[in-house]
């Protein structure tokens, strides 16, 4: 069976630049390499290391769009005009207009140049805007499948396309409920809940070289009790609410280490982040920024860490990073949201409500986790069951029997 996986222009796959998504496609590559189950084919922008990285895949094509140069300035120029002229809040939307726009343009002549049995939309709901090529969505018509990640908020008149897909996968029931909620025309039995897995040969395994040179380059000593924040420095995944809860603490032996940047591995920089930075700056010598950080050295990151907080105030459709420090044997602090609930049971993380005691909650568990070591011993064993299911042999298996029906 032939597949393609359309990405949508943001960051490219193989996932030379980050992105949650972008390294789980790859993984489903990486699988495919091994077993071979399905012929691959990914459309992604054009990156030189991406490029370099795909040459390794025997059972996956890669069709590379190269943006010129004058749609970098242009999307520069935007982004500028969005932070300063207009003093937009949500800067990420005005990031990559253009590269987006002009990336997925070029979709339509090269799917209509190849013939697959499966085209996959991988969450973006912009990527409808391929099917309004009449050629395409006459011939892919009942081939197409969304690969949902995250809840929807705008079909952006693509409500005919949407309600034309074959079946939809989505990584939770939650998402799976925010797309029919807007295209009601699918039916249950074409809907299918792929969760999201990790890489269990990499998490929960001891790199003691790297975690040392970790601890080295934090200032890391053996008495500190280390929190870990990680995921984009965005309102919705509540770092804010992090850093007052550690400071909430008034403990001197907590240091709390902040992973991720804006939008990956981009430089966006907007009002959030300044303002968390501002909030931290008086604690600067026990909290500690990373910025963007290799995703191949998150493992080491959970292991030199006491516990994960990861407090989502928002609907987070499943959250990776909470799959990821649970199966790591990190202690869990996160919130009832959204599609967590379905991954991370409550034996394996304290799970807290969103409200307004949040801040006050997160810091008297962070306190109660300190001083319970038989606590985060059970959180610890409870979570890494959870690569039993959660793993990527699963997740390609799982992929590869929703995709054939």
């Amino acid at each position: 069976m032939n597949i393609a996986f359309l990405t949508y222009g943001t960051s490219p796959v193989p996932a030379t630049k980050g992105g949650a998504v972008e390294n789980l496609i790859e993984n489903l590559l990486k699988e495919n390499e091994r077993y071979h189950l399905l012929n691959m084919t990914v459309f992604s922008i054009y990156d030189f290391e991406a490029a370099q990285k795909a040459k390794t895949y025997k059972y996956t094509k890669f069709n590379f769009v190269k943006c010129p140069r004058i749609i970098d300035y242009g999307d520069k120029l935007i982004y500028f005009v969005a932070k300063n002229l207009l003093k937009k809040e949500n800067l990420i939307s005005y990031r990559f207009i253009l590269r987006r726009i002009y990336v997925m343009g070029h979709y339509p002549k090269l799917l209509l140049k190849q013939n697959y049995d499966r085209v996959i939309l991988v969450t973006n709901s912009t990527l409808f805007f391929v099917l309004k090529n009449k050629k395409v969505f006459n011939k892919y018509k009942d081939k197409v499948v969304y690969y949902l990640h995250n809840e929807v908020r705008s079909l952006f008149r693509c409500q005919r396309e949407a309600a034309s897909i074959h079946s939809l996968i989505g990584i939770s029931e939650f998402v799976i409920n925010s797309f029919r909620r807007e295209i009601n025309a699918i039916s249950f039995n074409n809907c299918f809940i792929l969760k999201n897995c990790i890489d269990t040969n990499i998490f929960g395994i001891s790199d003691i070289q790297k975690e040392a040179e970790l601890k080295k380059r934090f200032h890391i000593v053996e008495d500190d009790f280390i929190v870990v924040f990680a995921g984009r420095i965005v309102k919705e995944k509540g770092a804010l609410e992090v850093v007052k809860a550690v400071k909430e603490c008034r403990r001197s032996n907590i240091k709390l280490i902040i992973v991720g940047g804006g939008f990956y591995s981009s430089d966006v920089v907007d009002k959030y982040s300044l303002k968390l930075r501002k909030e931290a700056e008086k604690n600067s010598d026990r909290i500690i920024f990373t910025n963007y950080i290799d995703y191949n050295d998150m493992p080491s990151i959970y292991a030199i860490s006491d516990v994960a907080v990861l407090p989502s105030i928002w609907d987070e459709p499943a959250g990776m990073t909470m799959i990821e420090a649970a199966i790591s044997g990190t202690p869990l602090i996160t919130t009832n949201s959204g599609g967590i609930p379905e991954y991370i049971p409550r034996n394996a993380a304290i799970i807290l409500n969103r409200d307004e005691h949040l801040i006050s909650n997160i810091a008297k568990s962070i306190c109660k986790l300190m001083d319970d070591e038989r606590l985060r011993y059970k959180l610890a064993a409870e979570g890494k069951k959870l690569r039993q299911d959660l793993n990527l042999k699963s997740y390609y298996y799982n992929f590869v029997k929703i995709i054939k029906k």
